[in-house]
Formats: C-alpha cells, sequence, structure tokens
C-alpha cells in the first residue's frame, strides 16, 4: 500500500537502501519497468532455489542430530568396526548401531546440495564432508554433525536477510554485498554507536524498516 506522504510531498518509496544503485536507474519508464520484472524473476528464483538447500539441509540435520542421540546412547568404533568386528556377534552391535548404519546409507546421496546465485552467493550449499560411521569414534561423528550445523545455520541466516531484503524492496540488486558488509562488520565488533552506513542498512532491513 502505497504511503500517505507520497501523495502529500510527491515522494517515492526507496527502491534500494541508500548507496545502492539499481541497473534501471536513470533508464526511461518502460525500459526501467522491464528490467525491474526481470529482477524480481531472478530474485523469485535464487529464493526459491536456495530455500529447497536450506530446507533440504535441515531434513539431513534431523538425521545427523538423530545418529548423534544413538552415538551418545551405543559408542562406535575400532570396537565395532575394527579388528575386532569379525569376532562379534551381529546380536552384540544392537538395534542402535542397525539405525546408524541406515541412516549414514541415506546421508550418502545428500552430501552436496547446491544453492544457485553469482559466486560471492555460494555460501548458500551445504555439504558433509564426510559421513557419520560407525566405524568412527563418537567424537569425531559429533565433529561431522558440528560442522554441518554450522553450516547450515549460516546458509538459514543468509537466507533469511535475503528474503527480508525482497519483501522490502522486490528485488536483490545490491543484497549480497550488504549481507558480507554486515557480517564482516560484527565479525570485526564493531563499538556502540558504529555508522558504516552499510551495517545500518543491513540492520534496517533485518528490523523491516
Amino acid at each position: 500500500m502505497a504511503d500517505l506522504s507520497q501523495f502529500l510531498y510527491g515522494t517515492q518509496p526507496l527502491e534500494a537502501p541508500e548507496g545502492t544503485r539499481v541497473p534501471w536507474q536513470g533508464l526511461p519508464p518502460a525500459r526501467a519497468d522491464k528490467m525491474k520484472d526481470r529482477a524480481f524473476e531472478q530474485a523469485q528464483k535464487y529464493l526459491q532455489d536456495n530455500a529447497s538447500v536450506v530446507n533440504q539441509g535441515a531434513g539431513v540435520l534431523k538425521d545427523l542430530e538423530k545418529f548423534g542421540e544413538l552415538n551418545r546412547r551405543s559408542n562406535t568404533g575400532a570396537l565395532y568396526e575394527g579388528s575386532f568386528a569379525s569376532f562379534m556377534p551381529e546380536s552384540w552391535r544392537g538395534a542402535d548401531e542397525k539405525v546408524m548404519k541406515s541412516i549414514t546409507s541415506d546421508l550418502a546421496p545428500k552430501k552436496r546440495v547446491e544453492g544457485s546465485g553469482t559466486t560471492s552467493d555460494r555460501d548458500i550449499n551445504l555439504y558433509l564432508e564426510s559421513l557419520p560411521n560407525i566405524a568412527n569414534e563418537g567424537d569425531v561423528n559429533q565433529q561431522i554433525r558440528e560442522n554441518y550445523r554450522a553450516q547450515y545455520e549460516r546458509s538459514n541466516k543468509k537466507l533469511q536477510f535475503m528474503q527480508s531484503y525482497f519483501d522490502q524492496y522486490g528485488h536483490l540488486n545490491g543484497a549480497d554485498a550488504i549481507y558480507q558488509q554486515q557480517n564482516k562488520v560484527v565479525n570485526q565488533n564493531p563499538p556502540a554507536g558504529a555508522t558504516n552506513k552499510l551495517f545500518n542498512a543491513a540492520d534496517a532491513i533485518i528490523k523491516g524498516r
């Protein structure tokens, strides 16, 4: 809905954060509208593709958490899959080990899922450096799980930011640069009252201002 000030003062809603140039800036209205439509469609595809990646990642993380739950209850490692394995009756392994082996098998085709976007957008990718396995000690399987969780949370955070940016502006031009700058500033622990324009723009997008 248009803001009343647009009619009283002739102002227009912002098309992008301050300092961000959109491709249709300065173009005749007809050409500008076409470029806006194209940017809208590209943004929608980006969000849909990467939402699919994050959704798949949530399923993988759920499987990893299940594996971890079983692994905490039933130890794994050399005792089960190493030099003693051939001497151990199958019944000794128990139901937990069988479920863990099934989870490992199910995760194999999901080791890597890639999103779409430019090179700088490619952090919305999820991959398992290796599969949790009953041949591993529990701490190894835990590290695999923690590494994947960190990827998932990072990817989901960026997806949510990009969605908020799109909801506010109807395109994603400049969104990646603002996101990268925001995280750079956050990682450097900025002092209170930091005035970095891109950081402030990103903060405003997240808060819906």
